[in-house]
């Protein structure tokens, strides 16, 4: 199995659970928003959250997929700079949002947290076990 290639990633069947669910937690978070009423700067936030996420976690499957094929120094080394540039993209992210008024920069940052969330009800109900 190649490690670039998209189709053949061992985490391809992870993220294709996690996005999903994602998508619909951020949908019950801006939801929730909506109590307040409607915002264009949450919807934009939210979005752009699970977006970044997206990415993040695209970015950061291929780099664990290279690193794995990689020596030990050269792994430690792809995956501080992949945190690094994800830390920083997101920090940048949200200044933006929060300097412009464009964005909702909580909208940007919980998605974040919703793979972490997702993976631990997933191994505590035992479903990352099976198959």
């Amino acid at each position: 199995m190649k490690s670039n290639d998209p189709k053949g990633s061992v985490l391809r069947p992870l993220l294709k659970r996690i996005y999903p669910v994602s998508a619909v937690m951020t949908a019950v978070c801006f939801a929730v928003t909506l109590i307040w009423g409607f915002s264009a700067e949450n919807l934009i936030g939210f979005a752009l959250g699970w977006g970044y996420m997206c990415l993040c976690y695209e970015y950061l499957a291929r780099v664990c997929e290279r690193a794995v094929a990689s020596e030990k120094s050269r792994a430690v080394r792809m995956m501080r700079v992949c945190y690094a540039v994800r830390f920083a993209g997101l920090f940048i992210l949200c200044a933006a949002a929060a300097l412009t008024g464009l964005a909702n920069f909580t909208g940007i940052l919980l998605p974040q947290f919703f793979p972490k969330i997702i993976l631990m009800f997933s191994e505590m109900s035992g479903s990352s076990k099976k198959g």
